[in-house]
């Protein structure tokens, strides 16, 4: 782990802004996951059908505005109109339609919170969502504060090529690829990967991806376990003693609570 992004490392990430009192994936709720602890941000990004990078999760748009249309049958404008709040309910019962709550691009992402730091997963299998990314990243010059994923090989490779001395996470395959040889007995025989992180939930199916063997095995070639969807403390605890280095959540008050 020694990309820039690293130093100061990151321990506690929100997923979707990080609080459950606020629209999910809007400044307001990525500001409060901060101002409540996080260290980093986890963004979901998809292109715009006109090319423009948003912040937004497959399925976000029909549970919190009704809206069936994918992000690429939308323009950047339309997406830019949509009501975040539309169907969202806060902890008191007071809807927060018409409130003003808005998605936002990733532009507007990274230029809101100039020094904080992001896993940004690419949703799309898309040279061309790689390639804005990639151009926006050095435009803002944004590289020293990204750890990038996607579950595409493709598309993790290709973030190297134009965004060299980034940190990137293994894709899907790769964590399963890891896994297999660590079950195998062969990951012994396996050194130097390019990956800078694992980025993984405690368990895919019956296999148990985050155990201390996994971990311990990663550190030794330098490279960071990262666990997505903490939820309750016993959760928490079992990853925390497993020695993961950060723990991904979406209500950042409860996990600070255990600590």
């Amino acid at each position: 782990m020694d990309k820039p992004f690293f130093v100061s490392a990151p321990v506690l990430f929100s997923q979707m802004g990080g609080v459950k009192n606020l629209p999910p994936e809007t400044a307001e709720c990525y500001k409060a996951g901060f101002d409540s602890g996080a260290d980093a941000a986890c963004a979901n990004i998809q292109l715009t059908k006109d090319g423009v990078p948003v912040v937004i999760s497959q399925g976000q748009l029909e549970k919190l505005c009704g809206v069936k249309e994918s992000i690429s049958q939308l323009t950047f404008a339309e997406f830019k109109s949509l009501d975040a709040g539309y169907n969202f309910i806060d902890d008191s019962g007071n809807s927060l339609r018409d409130r003003g709550f808005k998605f936002m691009s990733l532009r507007e992402l990274l230029e809101s919170f100039p020094d904080k730091k992001f896993n940004i997963n690419l949703v799309d299998k898309s040279d061309d969502l790689v390639q804005k990314y990639a151009q926006l990243v050095i435009e803002l010059g944004a590289q020293e504060r990204i750890l990038t994923s996607s579950i595409y090989g493709n598309i993790i490779k290709l973030v190297r090529q134009l965004l060299p001395g980034t940190a990137t996470a293994f894709s899907f395959m790769g964590l399963i690829g890891v896994y297999g040889l660590f079950r195998s007995g062969l990951l012994y025989f396996v050194r130097n990967f390019e990956a800078d992180a694992l980025l993984t939930p405690e368990a895919i199916g019956v296999s148990y991806i985050a155990n201390s063997g996994l971990i311990r095995e990663m550190h030794k070639r330098g490279i960071g376990v990262y666990v997505w969807n903490i939820s309750n403390e016993k959760q928490y605890r079992r990853i925390v003693e497993a020695g993961a280095d950060g723990y991904m959540t979406d209500d950042i008050p409860l996990l600070k609570s255990y600590r």
